[in-house]
This record gives structure tokens, C-alpha cells and sequence, in this order.
């Protein structure tokens, strides 16, 4: 595809990368006069079910995105499909993933850390109170334009807060988004709210301060870590003061009643220290298998996973189950019949 010239009524000029499943591309459109990126999905290659998956998503990006708009995040302007393609149509920013920085090992001074995260909690404040939570926080989600400033993209998972949505997150399942940045009631597969968002934001703010992430290790391992571990805080890692400790530890609390409740809340502390001024949160106790999120049962979508498997005889189905939720209520029966199945 990579001597397409047209795809609807958008002209291609080139290829801007490559994204998880097609090219982006660097397009005009037209009738605006306006540069656009357009990122595509080829779909000749996907069944019929993950094709449709693939465009609802599109979709879901561009209805989440129409409902906000702000300086921070990359505007969405159209979505359509084209023989095997699907594509959808935004914002084109001039500039870099925060992500390429990071695997340069780019290392960020404070004042332009805290700026970049002034600018991501801004956007996640504005997408929040207008019910839209991002669910994929991450570095190659957030542009860094050639002006400094962060760009918070990729609402193609995000989930809009109304019963409709909320009943389809359900069947779908809440495991959605990139490990080394879930919140532990994401990576279990529980509900989430806007405090997973939040979660993420804390990863990113880690990883601008250290050049590394909080929780890294192979699936099993980097599960157990969200979930229980504290993280070796910054002030051990890099000389900065210990009092961003306090707001990295509340921003990656465990529980979610025990983090920041509003992104603001994230930002007025940063802004408070930015002053001089000690930020309003308090270190929360120490992480451990008591203070991740329990469940007081399986959410609807893991119960209705483990009702689909538990009498399964193919030990990859049993084992979807503990790869979806590695902690999740039925996990101990799931791996008494995993380990069943293979004697």
C-alpha cells in the first residue's frame, strides 16, 4: 500500500509510520485544504468479526474525540472504509511519539517534565468530565510537537461514559489497553473509571522522571507487580526531591480510592511543588496483596469468560482465562483444571 495516492476523497502525499495493523499516512484533504494523518487498517487479511471490531473502533474514536476538544489532544475528523482498508482521518501533528524519546533514552529535565504532564493532565481533565476515559494512557498515544507541547491521541479504545457503552464494555471485557501502563483493576479485568487513566499518567510521569518504567518483568511477573508491588521510587533513582515520591505513589496507588480522584487533583500537586509548596496528598501505606483492588466477586465479563471455559477439555482456553485474569476470582479453579487437563 505503499504507492496508494487516494484513499476516499483524501490525497496521499507519503507514509508518516507504521501503526499496529497499517501505514499512516501523510494526507490532504481537499475540499479544507488541510494536512491530515491517516491511520489504516488493512482488513483483507482479518475474519469477518475482527474486521468489524477494528471499524466500531474507528467509529468509537471519532465519537469519543467529536465530544472534546482541546489543545492537548489530536482533533479526529473522519473515518471510512475503502476496499480493504479502514482508516480514520486526524489532526496532523508536527513532531514525535514521547515514545521515540524514550527508546533514545532521552532523559527530561523537571521543569519539562512537569510541563508535559501539566499538558496530558489537562487533556485527561477535559476528556473526563465530558465521560470519555482514554483506557490506553501511553507514551506512543501522547505527540510531542515541534513547539514542546504534548498531544494526548489514540481514542480508539477510549470508552464513553453512558449505560450503552458501559453495557458493551461489559460484554467485551475490560482487559484493554497496554500492560507496563494498566492500573491493577484493569490488567484483572475489573471495571475501571477515570482513576485507571490516572494510573497510566502515573507510569508516564514515572518513566519522564527515571527513563524507565515502575513495573517491568515477563506477563505473570509484571501482573504481580501492578498489583502488590510498590515501585523503587525516583528519589533512589535520579537526584530530584523526595517529595515527588508522595505524588508518584499516590498517582500509583493501588487501590483507586487511595489515588488522585480527578486529574487536576494530579496537576495542582505538581503545580504546588513547581512553587515550592508541599502537595496536598499524603504517602499512602505500603503496597501488598491486601492493598491491591479485591473484588468482592467476579465482574460480569470474567464470569462470563470463566462460565465459557470451565468445562472446556482444551487447556488454551482454560489458560485464555488466566491469561485475561491472572488474578481474577476463579483463578485457583482455573489452574486446578489446567493442571488437570494436562496429566
Amino acid at each position: 500500500m505503499s504507492d496508494l495516492k487516494q484513499l476516499g476523497r483524501y490525497r496521499i502525499n507519503g507514509i508518516l509510520g507504521k501503526g499496529a495493523m497499517g501505514l499512516v499516512y501523510d494526507g490532504l484533504d481537499p475540499s479544507l485544504n488541510r494536512r491530515v494523518a491517516i491511520k489504516t487498517i488493512i482488513t483483507k487479511n482479518l475474519d469477518e468479526a475482527t474486521a468489524k471490531h477494528y471499524s466500531m473502533r474507528f467509529q468509537r474514536e471519532v465519537r469519543a474525540v467529536a465530544r472534546i476538544n482541546h489543545p492537548n489532544i489530536v482533533q479526529v475528523y473522519d473515518f471510512g472504509q475503502e476496499g480493504d482498508l479502514a482508516f480514520i482521518v486526524m489532526e496532523y501533528i508536527e513532531g514525535k511519539e514521547l515514545k521515540d524519546a524514550f527508546d533514545r533514552k532521552e532523559l527530561f529535565d523537571l521543569g519539562t517534565t512537569f510541563r508535559l504532564m501539566n499538558q496530558l493532565l489537562s487533556a485527561l481533565d477535559f476528556a473526563h468530565q465530558a465521560g470519555v476515559i482514554h483506557r490506553d494512557i501511553k507514551p506512543a498515544n501522547i505527540m510531542v510537537d515541534t513547539k514542546g507541547q504534548a498531544k494526548l491521541a489514540d481514542f480508539g479504545v477510549a470508552r464513553v461514559e453512558d449505560p450503552e457503552a458501559q453495557a458493551e464494555a461489559t460484554r467485551a471485557g475490560a482487559v484493554i489497553g497496554t500492560p507496563s501502563y494498566m492500573s491493577p483493576e484493569q490488567i484483572q479485568g475489573q471495571p475501571i473509571d477515570r482513576r485507571t487513566d490516572i494510573f497510566s499518567a502515573g507510569v508516564v510521569f514515572y518513566q519522564l522522571l527515571t527513563g524507565q518504567k515502575p513495573f517491568e518483568g515477563t506477563q505473570w511477573a509484571l501482573a504481580k507487580k501492578i498489583i502488590q508491588d510498590d515501585p523503587v521510587w525516583p528519589s533512589k533513582l535520579m537526584q530530584i526531591p523526595e517529595v515527588i515520591d508522595r505524588v508518584v505513589a499516590v498517582a500509583l496507588a493501588k487501590a483507586p480510592e487511595q489515588r488522585y480522584q480527578h486529574a487536576k487533583d494530579f496537576a495542582e500537586d505538581l503545580n504546588l511543588i513547581l512553587k515550592g509548596k508541599e502537595p496536598k496528598a499524603k504517602m499512602p501505606a505500603p503496597a501488598g496483596p491486601a492493598a491491591a483492588a479485591k473484588p468482592a466477586g467476579p465482574s460480569a465479563a470474567e464470569k462470563e469468560f470463566w462460565d465459557g471455559v470451565k468445562e472446556s477439555d482444551d487447556p488454551e482456553e482454560v489458560g485464555l482465562y488466566l491469561e485475561q485474569f491472572p488474578n481474577g476470582f476463579f483463578a485457583a479453579q482455573a489452574k486446578e483444571r489446567l493442571a488437570a487437563l494436562k496429566k
